[in-house]
């Protein structure tokens, strides 16, 4: 392993670390390692130094995000609105990503394109599987809750899926196999999407449940060199989720 993959396996190790203080609340040691990381940061390459980068302004955005909700928690709107905006609000991250990374000059994403489809029938067939599964879905909500919980279903799950596979796996995962490589990016991102899924609170099963669904993201949005599969895959993961009463909208 050469100089750059070591630099890039630490940082893309740290990045969990640093996940995992941010979610679990211990900012003061959290501070402190991304004040070493800047003190460091012109000793890097330029591919690790843009990551390092690209980590703070993650964290950042995340934090005006909070800040943000809690201002809009003291309206007091109607749940569903507010749970609707708190999904918007995950542009924010996304948003300070894109600005640094332009600011490098670098290529946001290597994956914002239409799915590769090229390499065999079988790959076309799984992905038109999915496209099934997903109309399937539509049809089944249809049939088994009204109308007016229909649409604010969809159109929460739509906002949710887009902006969460435009950050993890349009934007992360691009500047994770950029420092690594394929393999070790889907265990990054796959590890980091489910850590990061436990700010709100630490379950086993829901941690398991979304560490599966990161690994199986990734590996489509690598395979497919495409996010739209995994969009179609992540929103059908979510329907059966609501589906199964395992998380309720506030309607």
């Amino acid at each position: 392993m050469n100089q750059k993959q070591y630099q890039g396996t630490f940082l893309s190790l740290l990045f969990i670390v640093l996940i995992y203080l941010f979610t679990r609340n211990y900012y003061s040691l959290f501070s402190w390692i991304l004040l070493g990381l800047l003190l460091l940061v012109a000793f890097l390459r330029e591919e690790n130094r843009l990551f390092v980068w690209v980590m703070i302004s993650f964290f950042g955005g995340n934090f005006v995000l909070f800040y943000i909700d809690k201002f809009i928690e003291g309206f007091q709107l109607m749940p569903y609105y507010g749970a609707i905006l708190s999904q918007l609000m995950l542009s924010i991250p996304a948003l300070t990503m894109v600005y640094v990374i332009r600011q490098f000059n670098k290529r946001i994403s290597f994956f914002f394109y239409m799915p590769e489809l090229t390499e065999s029938f079988a790959n076309k067939k799984i992905l038109y599987i999915f496209l099934c599964m997903i109309i399937g879905s539509f049809l089944l909500i249809s049939f088994t809750i009204s109308f007016r919980i229909y649409l604010p279903l969809i159109l929460f799950v739509f906002i949710h899926v887009f902006l969460q596979e435009i950050i993890w796996r349009g934007i992360l995962l691009t500047q994770l196999i950029k420092i690594t490589n394929e393999k070790m990016a889907i265990l990054i991102s796959g590890i980091a999407f489910a850590q990061n899924t436990t700010i709100f609170g630490y379950s086993l099963g829901v941690f398991l449940l979304y560490l599966t669904l990161g690994f199986l993201l990734a590996y489509l949005t690598t395979k497919y060199k495409s996010i739209l599969p995994s969009i179609f895959a992540h929103i059908l993961v979510l329907l059966f989720i609501f589906l199964n009463g395992w998380l309720r909208l506030p309607i």
